[in-house]
């Protein structure tokens, strides 16, 4: 896109976003302009032009990389080496025309690189640095949008707030992981510990569609899908009875809450998380 600013604002702009003078209001703000113009479609829509709407801004939020709430970051957490903290913005302000605009983003930063979300629910393994996102907002002469929303962004530090407690802050993990202590403790406890239990999100068809799982990998059994919508949780796995094949067996549907996950089947916080560290992201 081409800016409609005079040379001479354009040019004072310029001079006010400097890659070696960021602060982190401006970082965020030109992370989420930078993603947008380089998402699919962005040759065909404007992505990022709710960020010129009056009195546009932000708000975003830092988390422990473990502690991302459900639907906040990454279905897949495959973070670069190095990175320790999620960063999320989202505009104050959106646009009512779907399709059309990109409002949120999450981020990391490791050494001089920023990481950012990819189109598929997940993190970007090649990351760019400022100096160069920077260059590419002035070349488009679009500057004017991140400096614009940075000047009214709330910055809120989430490291530390968000506990097994906080059913909104659980993570797919921790999640997982009570879900596994409630329908077949000891399995789980054991893969665990040889390490051998990943998590995911099945981005398929059929009947687990959207779920997120666990799994030792292996058969149909070795899954326990279960997905989330507010404070229920639907259960879903295939259990053979003990004279029926693997492949003759009915998935078993199963409910309960989030409330009752968080206050029945744990012993502590600490033995919960402990287990949902040792998960490992389905490759």
């Amino acid at each position: 896109m081409t800016s409609s600013l005079s040379s001479t604002q354009q040019t004072r702009d310029d001079a006010a976003l400097n890659a070696e003078r960021l602060i982190p209001e401006q970082t965020a703000a030109l992370v989420l302009y930078y993603r947008d113009a380089h998402m699919p479609g962005a040759n065909d829509y404007d992505y990022s032009a709710d960020m010129e709407n009056n009195d546009q801004g932000a708000t975003v939020k830092i988390y422990d990389k473990g502690a991302v709430p459900w639907r906040e970051g990454p279905s897949a957490k495959t973070y670069p080496k190095g990175a320790k903290v999620l960063y999320t913005i989202k505009l104050t302000s959106a646009s009512d025309k779907d399709g059309d605009r990109l409002n949120s983003t999450y981020y990391t930063i490791v050494g001089n690189k920023v990481y950012y979300a990819n189109s598929s629910n997940g993190i970007r393994k090649t990351g760019v640095t400022l100096a160069e996102m920077v260059t590419y907002a002035k070349t488009h002469g679009e500057v004017n949008r991140v400096l614009k929303v940075a000047k009214n962004t709330q910055i809120i530090d989430m490291r530390g707030k968000v506990t097994l407690t906080d059913k909104d802050g659980l993570t797919t993990q921790q999640l997982g992981t009570l879900v596994a202590l409630l329908k077949n403790p000891d399995w789980f406890k054991n893969e665990v510990q040889n390490g051998e239990m990943y998590y995911g999100t099945h981005y398929g068809y059929g009947e687990t569609a959207d779920y997120q799982y666990i799994t030792t990998q292996g058969d149909s059994t070795s899954y326990i899908w279960f997905k989330r919508k507010g404070n229920d949780v639907t259960i879903k796995m295939i259990e053979p009875t003990e004279n029926q094949s693997v492949t003759g067996a009915r998935m078993t549907t199963t409910h309960t809450t989030v409330t009752n996950l968080i206050n029945n089947y744990y012993t502590s916080e600490d033995e919960v998380n402990t287990y949902a560290d040792q998960l490992k992201a389905e490759p």
